[in-house]
C-alpha cells in the first residue's frame, strides 16, 4: 500500500530554541535628543550577547509617514519632533524594503548583521502588513487599497485602539496576486540582505493561505528562515498559523497571572498534539501592550 506524500520540514537549533532582546533602535542614542542609529545599536551588542540572548528583534526599521503621525503618548497630534509610530510603514523615503534615515544606510545595516554574527546574535525584523497613507504602494498600487464611496480611506482598527496612521492593504481586490507578490518579495528582500529571522504582525489579520504560500516561497529559497506569528486572537486561530508553517507563536502567557492558569496553559502546549506543531515563544509584553 501507498500513502499520502507529507512534507518534512527539519528546522535548524535556533527555530526550536532563541532567546530574544526586542530593541528599539531610535531609542538606543546615548542622548534623549539624538535619533539612535545603528552603529549605537552596535554599541549594546556585547551586553546583550553577555545577558544570554541570540535574537536581537527590532521593531520596524522603515521610514514612517506623516499623514495622521501620532504624537506623544499616542495623542492624535504630532509635535514638529515627534518620530511617529514605527508601525506606521512608509514615506516619501520609501516603503518596506527601504531603511528610516536617521537610522543609517544599507552598509550600516551590513555592519549590524555582521557585527551580531561575531557575537553570536541573529537580527530579527518585524514585518507588518500595513501601511502609512505615505507609503509608495498607495500611489503606485492605488488599487490595492480599499475606498469609501466618498474617497476617503479607512483607517486601521484594532477594537478598542484605533491606528489613525495606518490603512491596510485590500486581499480581497482584483489585484490580491500582486500584493502577495509584492510580500513575497519584500521578505525575501531582507533573507538577501541576511535576515533570516522575521516577526510577523498580527497574522491573524491576513488570509490565511497567504501565509501558507509566502511561507513556502520563501523557505525554498532559504529553508533556514523562521517566522515567529505574533497572534493574539482564539486559540483555534492562533494554533491554526502554526499548523501552515509559522516556526514559533506567541502565546497567552503574559494574561494568565495565577498559578493555576499557568500550570493549566503549559500542560496545554506540552501536551499531544499542540507540542508536535505549535512551538511557543514565551514573550513577556507586546511593542503596544504592557500587561499587568
Amino acid at each position: 500500500t501507498r500513502s499520502k506524500l507529507y512534507p518534512l520540514v527539519i528546522d535548524r537549533e535556533r527555530a526550536v530554541n532563541s532567546a530574544w532582546y526586542e530593541m528599539v533602535p531610535r531609542s538606543q542614542s546615548t542622548a534623549a535628543s539624538r535619533h539612535g542609529t545603528f552603529q549605537d545599536c552596535i554599541r549594546r551588542l556585547p551586553d546583550i550577547a553577555a545577558m544570554g540572548f541570540d535574537v536581537l528583534y527590532f521593531t520596524p526599521i522603515h521610514p514612517i509617514g506623516l499623514t495622521n503621525r501620532k504624537g506623544r503618548n499616542n495623542s492624535l497630534k504630532a509635535e514638529p519632533n515627534d518620530p511617529g509610530s514605527p508601525y506606521a510603514i512608509g514615506s516619501a523615503a520609501g516603503g518596506h524594503d527601504a531603511i528610516h534615515p536617521d537610522l543609517g544606510t544599507f552598509d550600516d545595516f551590513q555592519q549590524l548583521i555582521e557585527a551580531c554574527r561575531a557575537q553570536g546574535l541573529e537580527v530579527a525584523l518585524d514585518i507588518a502588513v500595513q501601511c502609512s497613507p505615505d507609503h509608495p504602494w498607495l500611489t503606485e498600487h492605488p488599487k490595492w487599497f480599499a475606498r469609501r464611496p466618498d474617497g476617503s480611506m479607512k483607517f486601521a482598527e484594532n477594537p478598542p485602539k484605533k491606528y489613525e496612521d495606518i490603512v491596510n492593504p485590500d486581499f480581497s481586490c482584483d489585484d490580491a496576486g500582486s500584493i502577495w507578490n509584492a510580500l513575497r518579495d519584500v521578505f525575501l528582500f531582507w533573507v538577501n540582505k541576511g535576515v533570516r529571522i522575521f516577526r510577523v504582525d498580527n497574522p491573524h489579520t491576513k488570509p490565511f493561505h497567504f501565509w501558507e504560500w509566502v511561507i513556502r516561497e520563501v523557505q525554498r529559497k532559504d529553508p533556514g528562515v523562521i517566522f515567529l506569528s505574533e497572534a493574539f486572537t482564539r486559540p483555534k486561530l492562533m494554533k491554526g498559523l502554526a499548523k501552515l508553517g509559522f516556526t514559533q507563536s506567541y502565546t497567552y502567557f503574559t494574561w494568565r497571572t495565577q498559578k493555576w492558569e499557568i500550570e493549566a496553559y503549559l500542560n496545554e502546549l506540552t501536551s499531544y498534539p499542540e507540542r508536535d506543531y505549535y512551538r511557543p515563544n514565551f514573550f513577556v509584553n507586546t511593542p503596544d501592550i504592557l500587561p499587568f
